[in-house]
């Protein structure tokens, strides 16, 4: 497993910030996360901050359980399949005749 970052803050929008650490190649989006048990974390939607010390924004799974200040790993399947934590119930409404 490959040590991606540390998660450091829970932002309002329901999404992880983690740090990305420095000799970690930047090619990272859409890269899925496990914690240190192996379980699934979320998924990386984007990067943000400067390229010498950038920040990772992570879509978390539906039940996954992280802590602040745990340490994320690469997941080594790149087809894992994540819900997103914000599942719309999407009903068809029917047109009035």
């Amino acid at each position: 497993m490959e040590m991606i970052g540390e998660i450091i803050h829970m932002a309002k929008s329901g999404r992880l910030i983690v740090k990305v650490e420095e000799n970690t190649n930047h090619n990272l989006i859409g890269q899925a996360l496990i914690d240190n048990n192996g379980s699934r974390i979320g998924k990386i939607i984007e990067l943000i901050g400067s390229v010498k010390s950038p920040y990772a924004s992570v879509m978390p799974t539906l039940n996954s359980k992280y802590t602040v200040g745990g340490k994320v790993y690469r997941a080594p399947n790149l087809n894992h399949q994540f819900n997103s934590s914000r599942k719309r119930n999407r009903t068809k409404r029917r047109k009035m005749a």
